[in-house]
């Protein structure tokens, strides 16, 4: 009798779309709480990792690097170490994988990976992709980061995220656009909205199953849509955003900076992996490919001392006001005289976004512990005065 096939599902989206929000809350419901994850990140500290694996028993990270270039041979590792820890019980049985990529990553590479090795072709079932786009920045996303363009070409599904955010104007515009791009593309991807990361992992895996059934990559074939995070209804495609189309492969060449040689810019091309509840996975050699685009450093602000809320705010806007539009992304936890708190930035903030957290759990948790301190992605080629600047600051 043929083993059942774990379905395998691909959550991507482009720097601060909110993706891992969705899959905290997805991760706590009846129909995904017991799911595998594949967390990969950039930079040294997994950020992402400490927010999820509180949610999921078998969690593996693939950290300082990018799946879609040096971190293939990892991935791979991490799903055959994955389905080794299932079959062996040293997880529980999971029903389904996730694997969540950083906000850089191209579907494409990752998908072929699954196609190279004969055991993930035999124990995984490719259930589909989801991509996530913050309806707050979706033109200027859009139309400077051809990333964001080819990881919704890939997609099975979009979620149109953070309408909270805007108005019902904006909102409406940011659909509208959404779907014209697909259409430019000959594609007509469902596209779901959520508020405040409350989109339910049911909706979503009915309108991915009514996606994949439907055959969505014809433009002829019906168009999902949810103005609000309720019931389906049908959208007929509509014209192009944008003319350029990326390129079939992309993936990421990070390089050192001179001025800041001593960081880790969180794509050091070697794959580190763990598991939570399983083994410890080795490093994985550098496996690299010959395309290139966006080009960005990570580095990890250390912040462990407690001090007060303002003055932590006002570093990072000083931050902000430094590198403003190279300023990619920013993530992690602070200790402050006002308790314990998550800040963000994602591209295109003008302010932080600061969410008061709960306390730590105890010592003896198996949780994963929380990093105090903040990630911060930059775009490569920093004024060397700007570099020195930024490297003064986050050694405060």
């Amino acid at each position: 009798m043929t083993p059942k096939k774990i379905p395998l599902f691909l959550l991507t989206g482009f720097l601060g779309s909110g993706k891992t929000s969705l899959l905290k809350n997805w991760l706590e419901s009846p129909v995904l709480k017991d799911s595998a994850l594949i967390i990969n990140e950039l930079g040294e500290v997994g950020v992402d990792q400490a927010l999820l694996t509180s949610a999921a028993e078998a969690a593996s990270l693939v950290a300082n690097a990018c799946v879609c270039c040096s971190g293939l041979q990892g991935l791979s590792q991490a799903l055959e170490d994955l389905f080794w820890a299932r079959l062996q019980r040293r997880v529980h049985k999971f029903p389904q994988l996730i694997i969540e990529t950083t906000g850089l990553a191209m579907p494409g590479p990752i998908l072929e990976t699954l196609n190279e090795s004969p055991l993930l072709l035999e124990r995984y079932e490719w259930a589909g992709t989801i991509t996530c786009v913050s309806a707050t920045s979706l033109n200027e996303v859009m139309r400077e980061f051809k990333e964001a363009q080819a990881q919704l070409i890939k997609a099975d599904l979009c979620i149109l995220t953070k309408i909270d955010l805007i108005g019902s104007d904006e909102r409406q515009a940011a659909n509208l656009a959404l779907r014209e791009f697909l259409a430019h593309h000959d594609l007509s991807t469902p596209v779901l909205n959520s508020s405040q990361a409350s989109l339910s992992a049911t909706h979503v895996l009915e309108a991915l199953k009514v996606s994949k059934d439907s055959g969505q990559k014809s433009l002829h074939s019906a168009h999902l849509n949810t103005e609000q995070t309720g019931s389906l209804s049908l959208e007929g495609p509509m014209a192009h955003l944008g003319q350029d189309s990326p390129p079939a492969h992309l993936c990421e060449d990070h390089r050192h900076d001179p001025d800041m040689a001593h960081e880790d810019h969180g794509h050091d091309h070697n794959s580190t992996h763990s598991i939570h509840s399983v083994h410890s996975i080795q490093p994985m050699h550098q496996m690299r490919h010959p395309h290139h685009h966006l080009h960005a450093h990570a580095h990890f602000w250390h912040m462990p001392e407690t001090i007060d809320l303002s003055t932590r705010q006002s570093q990072v806007q000083n931050l902000k006001t430094l590198l403003g539009k190279d300023l990619l992304r920013l993530k992690g936890w602070v200790q402050t005289t006002q308790g314990v708190h998550l800040i963000q930035m994602s591209p295109f903030d003008t302010t932080p976004q600061i969410q008061a957290q709960e306390p730590l759990a105890s010592p003896n948790s198996e949780q994963a512990p929380r990093p105090w301190g903040l990630t911060v992605i930059v775009k490569e080629g920093l004024l060397k005065d700007q570099a020195k600047a930024m490297k003064a600051l986050l050694e405060r």
